[in-house]
């Protein structure tokens, strides 16, 4: 069997010669796509929570959701790929639904009410809470280091929330089940041994974001008339949203998984700076620590975890 070329490529830095190889490349590659997905995210993440200061997150949901879904399936017909198959009726799937349709409402509840800083950071404690429920469900061994950075990253996440004291707000308690509900998504999505077309996977998260509108609507009150501007940043969303599922799809199929998912975090900083500049926030000291405490622990657990993978596979 003749495996995939392998070559180099040599640059002139500096007066230093820079070898790159084929492999390295792609990493590049993915790297960016990860980058531009956490981007498109972030400015996702800043629309939803613009729109939602006149319209109803339930009518935001929906609407933000009917986009994304009009795009990906016009996407789907070009791309002839199938969207509507029977492997998306079973129950693992519809599960994964489910936690994606409960994880949305939860998060965007904590962007609008709290801030998108708090939101964004508690949604950086998935990879901490996925290294938990690999361990508990799948018997996915965990060594003392890893423990040790668990703890890090969840008393990050304190350090943002802030219980006890006058920063406090309950509502952010909304985004910690958030987290708890896409781990969920996560470890049935690795449980699940079909490979979905990207697309599909797309459009059925959309799908997700706008039944969980439709649930949500008994709660936030009646709809509101769209304004130019609403529509303006509606035609955004349905660029941004789709965009940054399938640049995070394409990144974590085709790159190595131990390089490319650690920029996962990039999305946290863009968010922050998005809130400072653009909402005004203030996150204070205890909140960027905590922000940077889950960061970093997220980090080094995604590494420790990538050494592991890499360590049994050769030892097989």
């Amino acid at each position: 069997m003749i495996g995939p070329k392998r070559f180099t490529v040599l640059i002139e830095f500096q007066g230093e010669i820079l070898r790159i190889s084929h492999e390295e490349q792609s990493n590049f590659k993915y790297v960016f796509f990860m980058v531009i997905a956490m981007i498109a995210f972030a400015i996702e993440d800043a629309i939803i929570k613009q729109l939602a200061f006149k319209l109803p997150i339930s009518q935001v949901l929906i609407s933000v959701g009917l986009s994304g879904l009009l795009v990906l399936y016009g996407l789907s017909i070009v791309k002839n790929e199938d969207i509507a198959h029977r492997r998306f009726i079973g129950i693992k799937f519809l599960l994964r639904m489910l936690c994606e349709l409960v994880s949305s409402v939860f998060f965007v509840i904590t962007m609008v009410y709290v801030s998108l800083t708090a939101s964004s950071a508690l949604l950086q404690i998935v990879p901490i809470m996925m290294t938990i429920g690999g361990f508990l469900l799948f018997k996915e061994p965990v060594n003392l280091k890893q423990w040790i950075l668990i703890l890090v990253g969840l008393f990050g996440s304190l350090l943002v929330i802030q219980p006890g004291t006058d920063m406090f707000n309950p509502l952010s308690l909304f985004a910690l089940a958030g987290a708890f509900f896409l781990t969920l998504r996560d470890l049935l999505t690795f449980s699940m041994s079909e490979n979905y077309e990207p697309v599909a996977i797309a459009f059925w998260g959309f799908a997700s974001l706008t039944l969980g509108g439709v649930i949500s609507v008994p709660f936030f009150g009646p709809f509101c008339e769209f304004s130019a501007v609403d529509v303006f940043f509606l035609g955004a969303s349905s660029f941004f949203g789709p965009a940054a599922y399938l640049a995070l799809i394409y990144a974590t199929r085709g790159g190595e998984i131990g390089v490319v998912a650690p920029f996962r975090y990039s999305r946290l900083p863009i968010a922050v700076l998005i809130g400072v500049l653009v909402f005004e926030e203030s996150p204070n000291n205890f909140t960027l620590w905590g922000c940077a405490l889950i960061v970093v622990s997220g980090f080094f657990i995604l590494i420790l975890s990538n050494k592991r993978k890499n360590k049994s596979a050769r030892s097989d």
